[in-house]
């Protein structure tokens, strides 16, 4: 570590810790800056500063230099856009990209690839980490997302989800083969009370539709189409594994 100190003068006393650390490096951008404060290598008294916190005379303020460098911005995933127009955007999400930020995961998601994609071209209903999103991936799921360009698109694309007119169609790989050929999972899932990153059946859950149709199977593997019916955080996993047939190489 090569470590460079500061120490706050009255001047600048009630300033921001981002701002801050731009007046002082006009070099580097403010977001520059926030990225190095959000990844750790910012210090202020000797512990984490926060961007937003605000600085006082004599504050000492450690940035913290690896290899005679700082904190590099992590880099956001590429954006595939499938189809735009002046109200709607469809993108398309690979495997292993989380779609917005969430504990473990703060930088690199799809969320900030669509806004500096889409820019202020985008609804700002809800989360402004999540503009424009209408609903989400998990982390290892590919597929296709909607983006919303406008309030209006947003309130209609969600309400168009939440009636059924959108219909959400999967393919999925698992382990087994199920004891029919089609069929409906109904099992309310809700955060698993020993693991909370993760969702199991329960009574008291919410509600929650698979429904699943066998497309072929072979030496213990099969391969399956699912429709939603609601859209629970890890329903597929859950419900999957629920019946025997896990999805392969699920952790």
């Amino acid at each position: 570590m090569n470590p460079r100190e500061c120490k706050v003068t009255a001047e600048l006393a009630g300033e921001r810790l981002d701002r801050y650390l731009a007046h002082v490096f006009p070099d580097k951008s403010r977001s520059y800056w926030q990225q190095a404060i959000k990844s750790g290598f910012v210090l202020i008294n000797d512990k984490p500063g926060k961007r937003s916190q605000k600085l006082e005379v004599d504050d000492l303020v450690v940035i913290e230099f690896i290899n005679n460098k700082p904190a590099e911005k992590v880099e956001t995933p590429p954006l595939h856009v499938i189809y735009e127009d002046q109200d709607l955007a469809v993108i398309e999400k690979a495997a292993g990209i989380v779609t917005h930020s969430a504990p473990g995961h703060r930088s690199g998601t799809l969320a900030e690839s669509i806004k500096e994609y889409f820019g202020d071209n985008l609804s700002d209903l809800g989360d402004p980490k999540r503009r424009g999103i209408v609903h989400r991936l998990d982390k290892d799921t590919s597929g296709l997302l909607l983006i919303a360009k406008t309030n209006q698109s947003h309130k209609e694309l969600a309400a168009a989800l939440k009636n059924r007119d959108i219909i959400r169609m999967y393919e999925a790989i698992v382990m087994g083969k199920p004891e029919t050929d089609k069929g409906l999972i109904d099992a309310a899932l809700a955060r698993d009370p020993q693991h909370r990153k993760r969702m199991s059946v329960q009574a008291a859950g919410k509600t929650a539709q698979t429904y699943f149709e066998l497309l072929a199977s072979k030496d213990g593997i099969s391969h399956l189409r699912l429709r939603l019916h609601t859209g629970r955080t890890h329903q597929i996993r859950v419900h999957l594994a629920m019946i025997g047939c896990p999805v392969l190489n699920d952790e």
